[in-house]
């Protein structure tokens, strides 16, 4: 099994992925959609974090401990999310320049 992995020659060796074979137009368009929903997920974790901001304010931690606790929870969670949403970029980077 070892032996045959040496014989096989890599088919995508060299190669690296090109957009500019579908046109201008539609790499534009891919980009500015990638860009959108990006924008539009930054948002909603933004919303989400404030949510999560106003349940934790709303309930006490003396008087009801577990509405505390989830708000708290849906807080680290919408600040995980909007901080890897904010770093997408460096992280997608990241991983193509280890990996190429």
């Amino acid at each position: 099994m070892h032996a045959i992995v040496h014989i096989i020659d890599n088919p995508l060796n060299g190669l690296l992925p090109n957009f500019s074979i579908f046109g201008v137009q539609f790499t534009a368009l891919w980009q500015k959609l990638l860009a959108g929903a990006w924008g539009i997920a930054i948002v909603a974790a933004v919303i989400f974090l404030i949510i999560g901001i106003a349940s934790m304010a709303t309930a006490s931690a003396a008087t009801n401990p577990m509405e505390y606790k989830v708000g708290r929870q849906k807080t680290v969670w919408a600040a995980i999310s909007l901080g890897l949403l904010a770093a997408l970029a460096v992280i997608v980077g990241a991983i193509l320049a280890v990996f190429s």
